[in-house]
């Protein structure tokens, strides 16, 4: 049973050890070389990793380790993406790399190994004749879970990738020349070389690019010879992309000679490609890409004593604070220290002074150094910052249009307030004097409500925009129509535009329905006529008119200006308020007589001097109509 016991443990052992040494978090970058050989469509394919020693197990009998004895790569045709051979290369040998403040290197573990990978092909030149070329691509997962401008590193495999013109083309790729062990100071002018060299002299283009996250994962952490139609890229996280693939005053980027520069401002580890285009004679013909990281860090030397985190001059492991209301969280400032502040274990962009203003929940804590030599850091305890419960605020109105002349009251949480919390109203911006959960207002305007815990400083907000509606209908004050005739009334309703409803009143003589906004009238008598006008915001305005009844016009047939005392006039009988115009015409069409109203009737002269007998045309103009005829004008 024992013996039983240990080879039940031996088993569970070797598969997870098995599962944690599958992953690659010990390369952090690397890239695909190919170089042509003596014999015609012979090529060295070489396969460059580097390597975290930290995080590389080299395989024992016991152990499988992580470090691969082999790759498998493979290559694709570009322009369907058809997969045409398998390729394998094999460990050849490793080399550390020389950090040149070793002092720094040493304090931060940055121990880089270059891993070599070689394997020796021959391609057909029939079997590679497409024009559009071929790519070699590697795969493996997974990239190492700390890296800081990707999401969910830890997830994302990794691609190695080249791309290589028909063997008819004498061609090798670029070589990358091997990087020197660097790092980056925060705050502080970096640059270091990735530029390349081409045996055939062609020119050489760089440029950055995204790193691709390519197929693999955890539970497939080998590429495969699966169909491919692409290959996916990282997420960079929030805040990152492309153009600053490490942030900083001057962002990384990648000069024509091939010369990475930046000036970072924010600590941790990034990784980034760095992408070599091959042109000759003005066409591309083929790339290689790097995949690396740069680990940004704070370069200081020592181990100084623990600092102390306070608020208010006094130690805390425990604060609670308003998100409207940050706290200052301090340790002892002197020239000697240097401070990183944590939030959650993790550094925070730019917070490298003696104390930081706390605006979210979380695990504080703050990393101190010596400003003047490269030195070990040392850890405050943390500080575990949450949120106070939060106030509630919240303004209701029956609604949010107020119409001219009336009041609209807006209430505090349905007017209750606890005891030790303050209200403040405000409009546009400017406080108002009320204090009271209840706010009477008669204008428009953005009204806030700001509820404050009187004891920690907590508010709460909240924000109503009111609009005023100035509705208004006129109609003139009096209105005539002829006796058994009809008259429209036309209102002036603004806004002009709006949904209303009309209604108008009283029902006698009124000829049209009683909803319309135009109404057709024909009073037996003088009639007051008003006309109610509701929006859809159920502002509400009124007009009325006074309609009153004239006799109907007598319009003569002929008149005799002899001056006999009988007739002598063109005289309209029961014309008051009718005539709004009139003219009267010669034969030729000229006007002789012209009459705003009707104040005078014509007299049979025109320009003080009598017109011959004759018919003369005339046109008389009322509010509802015009009225053609001819007069007769006799001795």
């Amino acid at each position: 049973m024992k013996k039983l016991l240990q080879r039940i443990v031996l088993i569970l052992s070797l598969v997870i050890g098995f599962t944690l040494y599958t992953n690659a978090n010990h390369i952090v970058g690397g890239e695909l070389q190919m170089q042509r050989t003596g014999s015609a469509g012979t090529f060295e394919i070489t396969l460059i990793q580097f390597w975290d020693q930290n995080n590389l197990i080299i395989p024992t009998p016991n152990t499988t380790g992580n470090r691969d004895s082999k790759a498998d790569l493979f290559v694709y045709r570009k322009k369907n993406n058809n997969l045409v051979e398998k390729i394998t290369v094999n460990y050849v040998n490793s080399h550390s790399i020389s950090y040149q403040n070793k002092a720094c290197a040493s304090s931060r573990s940055l121990n880089t190994i270059i891993g070599i990978y070689k394997g020796t092909v021959s391609l057909s030149s029939q079997r590679y004749s497409d024009p559009e070329g071929y790519y070699i691509a590697w795969e493996r997962c997974c990239r190492n879970d700390d890296i800081n401008n990707i999401t969910e590193p830890g997830d994302n495999g990794m691609v190695f990738y080249l791309e290589f013109p028909p063997v008819s083309v004498a061609n090798s790729s670029p070589e990358f020349v091997a990087p020197n062990g660097q790092y980056i100071c925060s705050n502080r002018p970096f640059s270091m070389s990735m530029a390349a060299t081409d045996a055939d002299g062609d020119e050489l283009r760089y440029s950055l690019v995204t790193p691709m996250r390519g197929t693999t994962d955890s539970n497939q952490p080998y590429g495969t010879d699966v169909f491919k139609s692409s290959y996916p890229l990282i997420t960079w996280s929030t805040g990152i992309s492309l153009s600053n693939v490490i942030p900083g005053s001057t962002p990384l980027k990648v000069s024509s000679t091939g010369q990475l520069t930046v000036n970072a401002n924010r600590i941790g580890l990034y990784v980034f490609t760095v992408q070599c285009e091959e042109y000759r004679n003005g066409k591309r013909i083929g790339l290689i890409r790097r995949d690396f990281q740069l680990l940004v860090i704070d370069c200081n030397d020592d181990l100084p004593e623990q600092p102390v985190i306070t608020l208010a001059e006094q130690p805390v492991t425990q604060v609670s604070f308003c998100p409207e209301s940050p706290i200052e969280l301090k340790t002892e400032s002197s020239n000697d220290w240097a401070y990183q502040w944590q939030l959650n274990g993790s550094n925070i962009p730019g917070e490298d002074g003696s104390s930081i203003m706390v605006k979210d929940s979380g695990q504080y804590s703050v990393v101190k150094s010596y400003t003047k030599k490269c030195s070990r850091d040392t850890t405050s305890l943390v500080v575990h910052a949450h949120f106070a419960p939060p106030i509630d605020a919240a303004i209701s109105a029956l609604k949010e249009v107020i119409c001219e002349g009336e009041s609209l009251d807006l209430q505090a949480n349905g007017g209750n307030i606890p005891a030790g919390q303050a209200i403040q109203w405000s409009r546009d911006n400017v406080i108002l004097a009320a204090i009271s959960p209840t706010l009477q207002i008669t204008e428009a305007g953005t009204y806030t409500l700001r509820i404050t815990n009187e004891v920690k400083g907590c508010s709460g907000n909240d924000t109503i925009m009111i609009s005023k509606e100035a509705l208004s209908v006129s109609l003139p004050d009096r209105k005539g129509v002829v006796e058994g005739s009809k008259t429209k009334l036309s209102p002036m309703v603004l806004p002009l535009t709006g949904s209303y409803i009309y209604e108008w009143s009283p029902p006698q003589g009124l000829v049209s329905p009683s909803n319309q906004m135009e109404a057709t009238v024909q009073p037996m008598t003088e009639t007051l006529y008003k006309l109610t006008v509701e929006s859809a915001n159920g502002c509400v305005a009124e007009a009325a008119v006074l309609v009153f009844v004239i006799d109907k016009m007598h319009i003569p047939t002929a008149f005799s200006p002899n001056r006999d005392g009988v007739n002598d006039t063109f005289e309209i009988f029961n014309s008051k308020e009718q005539i709004v115009e009139m003219r009267i015409y010669n034969r030729w069409g000229q006007v002789i007589f012209n009459s705003s109203g009707y104040d005078k009737p014509w007299d049979g002269t025109y320009q003080n001097e009598p017109v011959p007998p004759g018919s003369y045309p005339y046109l008389i103009r009322t509010p509802e109509t015009e009225v053609i005829g001819t007069i007769t004008l006799l001795k």
